[in-house]
Formats: structure tokens, C-alpha cells, sequence
């Protein structure tokens, strides 16, 4: 629990994507998701102790599969009662989607806030960095979540200084 009103609830650990940066498969393992059942009687839990905001947790929240996939993981959250507001960290840009942008514009209690790494402007060393998208579609993503959720923040992560980066690559990510 971080305080009196806010808990992370942790919904999976590990991730499968091998992002060639980062070590996370390596120590932490492929991802494993918890239950959907279990993560409900957590939060459920934790707001018979008076914990009112949840955020779920996990390398790659949007690539959660259960009983139920994400988005419905999140209605399944928006449901319970005593839970004010909730959120999540964090997405993979090949794991977002459409479907994902309508739950956050429809759910009363979610945040409408997304943290949606980019990484790098460049195709080049997206491929490099084992991403799985391109620059357009990340940018086809953005637009269809400020599209879809109105008002909603957007907030990202940027490499720069990776291995062969160019000046041109950096110009795509700036």
C-alpha cells in the first residue's frame, strides 16, 4: 500500500516481449498472469482496510489474458464497489488497443491517463530494440486514444543515445 487511500495491485509479472534492452524476461521471467477472481478479491480486500484508488501493476498490463483480457479486467475493476478511482501501469504499444481506448472513455472510475512508451521515432531502431511496431502505428495509436478518450493525458518514455543511432533517427524521435 502506498498510503491510507492507495494500494498497487499487482496483476502479472514478467513479460515475454525481449525488448533487446531490457532485462526483465531474463530475471523476472515470461509473463504470468494472475487471475482475474484473485485480482478482484485483492481490491476488494484492500477496500474493506479503506483503501479507496488502485493501481494495477505490471511490466506490460495490456498484454493481460485470463479468464478475461484486459479491457474486461478493467470493467470487472470498475465494478466494485467502494473503489473511487483506479489506473495502470504499464502498456506496450503492440499490446494496445482500439478496444482498450473504448473501456478508458467508458469507465467512470478509470484514469484517463495512459503511459504508452514510444521508445524511439525511428523504424530503424525500433527494429533494433525488438519493439514489434512501427512509428506510424504508434502514431495511429496516439490518435486514436486522443480520438477516443477525450481529454485523456498521454505520457511516454524515449531512448535516445541508442547503439548506431543516427542523427536522422534521433530527428524521427525528436
Amino acid at each position: 500500500y502506498e498510503d491510507k487511500d492507495h494500494a498497487y495491485v499487482v496483476i502479472s509479472e514478467g513479460c515475454s516481449n525481449f525488448c533487446s534492452y531490457c532485462v526483465v524476461p531474463y530475471v523476472r521471467g515470461p509473463l504470468r498472469n494472475r487471475g482475474s477472481k484473485e485480482i478482484v478479491k485483492e481490491i476488494k480486500g484492500a477496500i474493506d482496510k479503506g483503501i479507496t484508488k488502485i493501481t494495477l501493476l505490471g511490466q506490460n498490463v495490456n498484454a493481460y489474458q485470463s479468464a478475461a483480457d484486459f479491457p474486461q479486467l478493467l470493467r470487472m475493476v470498475n465494478e466494485i464497489e467502494g473503489l473511487k478511482d483506479f489506473t495502470f501501469l504499464t502498456s506496450h504499444p503492440k499490446d494496445t488497443s482500439v478496444e482498450l481506448f473504448k473501456a478508458m472513455a467508458q469507465l467512470e472510475k478509470l484514469k484517463k491517463s495512459l503511459h504508452l512508451p514510444v521508445q524511439s521515432g525511428s523504424d530503424r531502431i525500433l527494429k533494433l530494440m525488438n519493439r514489434g511496431y512501427t512509428k506510424k502505428f504508434y502514431l495511429d495509436l496516439a490518435a486514436n486514444y486522443r480520438t477516443i478518450v477525450k481529454g485523456g493525458a498521454l505520457s511516454t518514455d524515449i531512448i535516445v543515445g541508442f547503439p548506431t543511432e543516427t542523427k536522422d533517427d534521433f530527428q524521427g524521435t525528436y
